[in-house]
């Protein structure tokens, strides 16, 4: 059940959102204030608790670094919520899409062996990166000597900078003990095993410009009835909308697995506020988007 409004906070909420993306207060922006004033509530909520951490807390690699990530992910949702209500619904359906999959990730993470799987994610991530150099070096061998040169200095910085990261990353952990599973193993992991079947494969559509809304938009355009294209286009608006509550959802989650991790309790209660406002308005938002997920 959704908790009832503070409509003095809820303003607030709203103002600094204008205030921090340079947007005007519209009609629009009004109509997302379950969505904004949930997330604020929660990141509000999620720095909060970090700052009253013990010194001991601090001296766990873990705690800062994740805290980072969530930060850069309470970016991405209030990004989808900013393309939305600036009119571009595609843009807002990919940044969600990112929005979910770092979610998943930071709660995969703080499920388990947080300092275990952390490092697994930071190998993944430099281990990718040098294979991905390795193909670069291999790419540039037809080019003329002038661009592998140009190249080749690009590589030598790249791989500098991916060393720097390797070291650091071996001053903080333990030689890795875990691998960093694939994105549907991540969801299954965290019991959204069903979600990664359809909403995060909906929103990997959009992310990957497959053929669904272009073949969308031709069917609806050449109905014998005007009415139907409008109908469609309606639902388009509000299947964006629910996927943008989606990310929500899943970033309130990730902040909630962090202050569960963190024995942070005193936090909880806000964190049920914003999920519950959240999903309750996301189940408004459902009856109105058809079979698309």
């Amino acid at each position: 059940m959704a908790v009832p409004h503070d409509r003095r906070a809820a303003d607030a909420a709203i103002r600094e959102f204008a205030e921090r993306h340079l947007l005007k207060i519209t009609d629009f922006l009004r109509e997302e204030r379950v969505a904004i004033e949930s997330i604020t509530i929660a990141f509000n909520a999620l720095n909060k608790g970090y700052a009253h951490l013990g010194d001991a807390a601090y001296a766990d690699p873990t705690v800062g670094l994740l805290l980072n990530m969530l930060h850069r992910n309470f970016e991405h949702a209030e990004a989808a919520l900013v393309a939305c209500v600036t009119g571009s619904g595609a843009s807002a359906e990919v940044i969600s899409r990112t929005a979910v999959e770092t979610s998943t990730n930071i709660i995969y993470i703080l499920i388990g062996d947080r300092v275990k799987r952390l490092r697994a994610y930071f190998e993944h991530y430099l281990r990718e990166t040098n294979r991905q150099i390795g193909q670069w070096q291999r790419r540039i061998n037809d080019l003329p000597l002038s661009d592998q040169t140009i190249h080749n200095n690009a590589i030598i910085r790249r791989q500098n900078a991916t060393a720097s990261f390797q070291k650091l990353v071996q001053d903080l952990f333990e030689p890795p003990q875990e691998s960093w599973p694939n994105a549907a193993q991540r969801f299954e992991a965290i019991g959204c095993g069903i979600e990664y079947r359809t909403l995060y494969s909906r929103l990997s559509s959009e992310t990957h410009a497959d053929a669904e809304e272009t073949l969308r938009y031709f069917v609806g355009k050449t109905h014998a009835d005007p009415i139907i294209f409008e109908a469609m286009a309606l639902e388009t608006i509000m299947f964006t909308r629910f996927l943008i509550y989606n990310a929500i959802v899943f970033f309130i989650k990730a902040c909630g697995a962090y202050v569960i991790s963190y024995s942070l309790e005193d936090t909880l209660p806000q964190m049920k506020n914003a999920l519950d406002n959240a999903m309750t308005k996301l189940l408004d938002i459902a009856p109105h988007v058809g079979a698309g997920v």
